[in-house]
């Protein structure tokens, strides 16, 4: 026996109702430990407010099925998500998800790109992660004790039909995207909350050697501290594009 499970989007994410309710609570009191300023610098093309058709199968596991073509038009791509292995625990890197993107062209779908993935929950996230003005493909990885998330990237290459992952993404917890200077920073929440800065290096993720500790004590200082990073970022160059 098999059903559809009704997901909403919200802010950018594919959840499903019984994992939104449970996670409303967590992440509304997280989200309210995330400073003004940080909020400030997210790119509006970090959250995806298209409609797409998602369903999810159930029978001995679990496949989500996304249907792309509000964020993707005309390109016939569709998202599989295929659990195989329920016995995996949360915090262990262990493959238990098959992630694929295929494209139906001439009445016919072919696979354009397979992966072998640990997943918590079958969650999907569009946001432009490299500034060429196309949604970048977000796949859910694990989410810690404090509620900081990770996630897969693949960049979406529409001209030549391709995906490209992003190695050492997963590492990031909380990422985001800031345009305004091609770089990725977050905000985890933690005993002392921090802020670290990364660069997409061709297909691999560069850290940079920067990491700020709010006390949330006082908030121009956090900005100051901000602002003094993006400097030291900009004056080495290695954020050009």
């Amino acid at each position: 026996m098999s059903f559809q499970r009704k997901y909403r989007f919200v802010s950018g994410y594919f959840v499903s109702q019984p994992v939104m309710m449970k996670l409303t609570f967590l992440i509304s009191a997280a989200s309210l430990l995330v400073i003004s300023f940080y909020s400030l610098e997210q790119t509006k093309n970090n959250s995806a407010h298209d409609s797409v058709t998602t369903k999810t199968i159930k029978n001995k596991f679990e496949t989500t099925e996304i249907d792309c073509d509000s964020v993707y038009r005309s390109k016939g791509y569709k998202i599989t998500l295929k659990t195989f292995d329920t016995t995996i625990f949360a915090y262990d890197t262990t493959a238990n998800s098959i992630f694929e993107l295929s494209k139906e062209s001439n009445g016919h779908r072919s696979i354009l790109f397979s992966d072998s993935i640990h997943n918590m929950i079958q969650e999907v996230r569009f946001a432009d992660f490299n500034g060429d003005n196309v949604k970048d493909i977000l796949v859910q990885n694990i989410s810690d004790v404090r509620s900081n998330w990770t996630y897969y990237l693949y960049l979406v290459d529409t001209i030549h039909d391709k995906l490209k992952k992003i190695k050492g993404f997963e590492e990031i917890k909380n990422p985001n995207y800031v345009a305004k200077y091609n770089i990725i920073d977050n905000y985890v929440l933690s005993g002392k909350n921090w802020t670290s800065f990364y660069k997409i290096q061709s297909d691999t993720i560069k850290e940079f050697d920067i990491v700020m500790y709010d006390d949330q004590t006082n908030i121009n200082n956090y900005n100051r501290a901000y602002q003094k990073a993006i400097k030291k970022i900009l004056a080495t160059g290695k954020n050009n594009r």
